[in-house]
């Protein structure tokens, strides 16, 4: 097998290549591509690939562009960073949707029925979904985020747009948000709440008692190899990064 990855992130590319690498060591990839524009452009020149890994969403836009400029007709892995639960949909009608980060039980699986079609029906399109059909499914599972807060202020009530707040901070089972002004307010969430309600492309919960967005990180400091601390305004002591979040904490500082 010849394999194409469409990936925007370094070390996600990286990381599924290695995985190839160990689970079929006679595969090789081709190339790893960070954009729309530059696969466009690979696919235009080459043919001798067997299967396209593609993250959903690239640099540049959506992978389904791609599609639009480039007739495919190999099968297609979607990887993306979407709840398990919105892309149940999609497994039905699919080689298979891999939810980031990718592990080697799932690939494992994907890869199994990728041979069982090559055997049966060697190049073909998996997927029972024209490109508009997977448009308009992207479309109707991508999560609403909340624009705003409204925070009550005794007798007012203040309007905070979720574009201002740098980090959601819980303390003494209260939970505040601090804005870009150094403003603090309580809301009524509780981070794990929060956690579903706004982006997390943006925001990365470091710890039990922080939520932070990362436009707020002034710096990232190791503590041990396992061990971070985050500076950020308005706050004297760094807040500490939970062992065990280490590292997903430094993919997502490296999407």
């Amino acid at each position: 097998m010849k394999i194409l990855i469409i990936e925007d992130e370094p070390f996600a590319a990286d990381h599924l290549e290695l995985l190839v690498s160990q689970l079929r060591p006679n595969w090789e990839v081709l190339a790893k591509l960070p954009t729309i524009r530059e696969t466009v452009s690979w696919l235009r020149s080459n043919q001798t690939y067997d299967v396209i890994f593609t993250d959903i969403q690239l640099a540049d836009g959506i992978c389904f562009e791609i599609f639009h400029q480039v007739e495919i007709d190999r099968p297609i892995i979607f990887t993306t960073a979407y709840d398990q639960y919105a892309i149940k949909a999609f497994k039905l009608n699919s080689i298979d949707y891999l939810l980031k980060p990718i592990d080697k039980p799932s690939l494992t699986t994907a890869f199994e029925k990728l041979e069982k079609l090559q055997i049966s029906t060697p190049h073909a399109q998996p997927t029972g979904f024209s490109t508009e059909q997977l448009q308009q499914l992207l479309q109707s599972i991508q999560p609403t985020y909340k624009q705003r807060f409204a925070i009550k202020i005794g007798d007012n009530i203040r309007l905070v747009p979720t574009d201002e707040i740098l980090f959601f901070q819980s303390q003494h089972k209260m939970t505040y948000l601090t804005t870009e002004g150094g403003k603090r307010y309580p809301v009524q969430y509780t981070l794990q709440e929060l956690e579903g309600l706004i982006d997390q492309r943006q925001f990365f919960r470091i710890n039990r008692g922080v939520l932070l967005r990362d436009r707020a990180i002034q710096g990232v400091t190791m503590i041990t190899n396992s061990r971070l601390k985050v500076k950020v305004p308005f706050i004297e002591e760094d807040f500490i990064v939970s062992r065990e979040r280490c590292q997903d904490f430094k993919e997502w500082l490296d999407r």
